[in-house]
């Protein structure tokens, strides 16, 4: 069980807008209570340390004309953004209307922005300004005079979105609304070609807004694995000279890594992942948050957003932008053709009517907003899932289909063992953490064989599963086991316990999975966990030095990412989170709770007083939970108020409905 005071990970960096001082009012009676329940201080409105926001887009009809951009009055809208605690509201500026002609810029427009801005400070929500976006419908960077430049490699056409910028950074950039800068969206982002390109452009647009205004923070708008998987420009380097970054699903992506209905199954972590790929020590802000297409029913939009939005708290978001306010307005067309950048669906329908996601954000404003970030502090995580480096590889090497599909496979696998986890990038420090798993990688760098064998070495545990091809001269010395040639694919994956209770609490099997690859082994100083059916090891662990080396024979996380996850055999799902978990908990860094229920996410907010429980069930299904803490348990009552549910034992359950959340605050004996 890990301390309650692990300095392994620093606190997660954030951003916030800064929170107006609420109006004063009387104070109140507070009825006495037992010391175990202590009255929570005043809380905020909304979390200043977790803003969430909408994108109000220009236009809101598809058949409406690139002119009316921002023609509609949005006090309205901003009133019920207002009423239900928004914190953020993102604009797109439109070049094409700025810039008409070369050089020239309507003031019409730029005093529209203004006002814009103005709304919503009147409405207590600060801006985020982005600069270059294409939202497939308001030709918002189609300058006319342009001549069919491209906007990202011409020369002239870049000195002129310089002069843009620095326009726009000079009429509104004093004004204390204006929140941060956003340089493009990712559908604008798709136009580079190369690495060097985005992060020269990027460079020049940042020096042209700190010329003006050095103290906003500036982001990039682009998620870098949603981006290199779309186009192959590798947006780290750039992402990572800005203040913050941003990340979020794409219907590409999701297409790719989570097939599927977007409220079952892998689909529902992987807001999550991609949260936590993008995070290298700056805040992330969770953007466009919700359903990509308008095929859901209202209830799914409802069940997509307050699984993102809880588990982005629950991961380290530093905020949540929602996709857009209403829906689109789209022509009546036969077939129905859904562009992967058309933004279609919003919080509210197309007339206005609050939709059921928008209730769902509304209550998760509200919750989140008791808990205090700053008095609590999230469990460390000292897990990670290593992405290799081999992912950034070009075709014809296959990494980059399989890496980070096997990485998501490993990371629900983690989450199903209920431990803090990450997800690092090979090149990272190692220090930081006690357990890395690298899931069925087809090849390392031959550094990072040095790096994990100092690792291990020095007392962290180790989890690698075969990839495929030929030995690692590693192996041998690291995971205690001699390579004798790759089996070949089966269609059929067979384990034969050998030592219980080393790796958790393992059970023989024989399923249907196929496999490409298959380690045959010979054991040296590692301990045999678990062999297939012909005697051959499967599972082994190696001490080294003061850590353990655990080694799987087979590519099981590919498996599992590959084959049908509506028809996972539950062996297999059993067989990774007992070894995950086992390794986590032996290192000290397992679940803050024991939690009998695979299918809820869980995060221990640790203060020090009391602590605060989220939990996030990601099955379709109630269930009851039940959780063992390592302290006597005094009370526990929902962070947004009622009566205490005394417990006195270190055992207690909760019901969790569907698909739902929920917070709790536990005091202890």
């Amino acid at each position: 069980m890990p301390t309650r005071r692990s300095t392994a990970r620093p606190r997660h960096a954030r951003i916030a807008p800064p929170e107006p001082a609420p109006p004063a009012t009387p104070p109140e009676a507070v009825e006495e209570t037992a010391p175990e329940e202590p009255v929570a201080p005043p809380t905020p409105k909304r979390n200043p340390l977790y803003p969430v926001g909408v994108t109000l887009y220009p236009l809101d009809n598809e058949v409406s004309s690139w002119s009316d951009w921002y023609a509609l009055d949005l006090d309205a809208d901003l009133g019920v953004l207002e009423e239900a605690r928004f914190a953020l509201v993102r604009l797109l500026v439109s070049w094409k209307m700025i810039e008409p002609q070369v050089g020239q810029y309507d003031e019409a427009a730029l005093e529209r922005l203004v006002e814009l801005v103005e709304e919503c400070k009147s409405h207590r929500q600060q801006v985020i300004v982005c600069f270059f976006a294409d939202d497939r419908l308001a030709e918002l960077t189609d300058v006319p005079w342009g001549k069919r430049r491209n906007a990202v490699t011409d020369s002239y056409l870049i000195q002129r979105e310089v002069s843009l910028v620095q326009k726009v950074v000079s009429k509104i950039g004093g004004h204390e609304a204006v929140f941060a800068w956003q340089l493009v969206d990712e559908a604008f982002a798709n136009a580079f070609e190369s690495s060097e390109a985005l992060e020269s452009w990027t460079k020049q647009m940042r020096d042209a807004i700190h010329e003006i205004d050095p103290a906003r923070p500036i982001t990039l708008g682009v998620d870098p694995e949603t981006l290199f998987r779309a186009t192959g420009v590798d947006a780290r380097a750039a992402v990572a000279s800005c203040e913050f970054a941003v990340t979020h699903v794409t219907a590409a992506y999701r297409a790719y890594a989570a097939e599927g209905p977007i409220t079952l199954g892998p689909s529902t972590y992987l807001d999550a992942f991609l949260l936590r790929a993008a995070d290298r020590g700056k805040p992330v802000l969770m953007d466009a948050v919700g359903a990509l297409a308008l095929e859901n029913s209202a209830a799914e939009e409802a069940v997509a957003v307050r699984t993102a939005l809880w588990s982005g708290l629950i991961n380290g978001a530093s905020g949540a932008m929602m996709r857009r306010f209403r829906d689109l307005q789209t022509e009546r067309r036969q077939p129905y053709f859904i562009d992967p950048f058309e933004t279609l669906v919003g919080v509210a329908d197309t007339e206005g009517e609050l939709k059921p996601s928008f209730a769902e954000t509304r209550t998760f404003i509200r919750a989140a907003a008791r808990i205090d970030l700053k008095r609590y502090e999230p469990s460390p995580e000292r897990t990670a899932i290593v992405m290799p480096a081999e992912r950034y590889e070009p075709l014809p090497n296959l990494a980059g289909l399989y890496d980070p599909r096997a990485c998501l496979a490993a990371f629900i696998g983690a989450k199903e063992a209920h431990i803090p986890v990450t997800v690092a990038d090979e090149a990272d420090d190692f220090s930081a953490y006690s357990v890395l798993i690298v899931p069925s990688a087809f090849a390392l760098l031959p550094e990072t064989w040095e790096r994990l064998a100092e690792f291990v070495q020095v007392g962290g545990a180790l989890v690698l599963s075969y990839g495929g091809g030929d030995a690692i001269p590693a192996l041998g010395d690291l995971f205690g086991v001699e390579f004798l040639g790759d089996g070949g694919p089966r269609e059929r994956l067979s384990c034969r316990v050998a030592q219980d209770e080393v790796l958790g609490e393992l059970a023989s099997f024989d399923v249907n999975l196929p496999i490409a690859n298959y380690a045959l082994l010979s054991t040296g100083t590692a301990t045999v966990v678990a062999t297939d059916d012909k005697g051959s090891p499967f599972l082994t662990v190696n001490q080294v030095g003061q850590g353990r080396a655990i080694y799987v024979a087979a590519p099981i996380e590919r498996a599992i990412a590959q084959d049908d996850p509506w028809a996972m055999p539950p062996a297999i799902r059993t067989l990774v989170r007992e070894v995950y978990g086992a390794v986590a908990r032996g290192a000290g860094c397992g679940s803050p709770l024991d939690c009998d229920s695979p299918g809820v996410e869980l995060a221990l907010f640790q203060g020090e007083a009391d602590d605060v429980l989220v939990l996030v069930n990601h099955e379709p299904v109630k269930c009851s939970v039940g959780l063992t803490s390592d302290r006597r348990v005094a009370s526990i009552v929902d962070v947004r108020g009622g009566a205490h549910v005394p417990i006195a034992e270190t055992a207690f359950a909760v019901q969790l409905g569907a698909s739902s959340a929920l917070a709790l605050r536990i005091t202890y004996a």
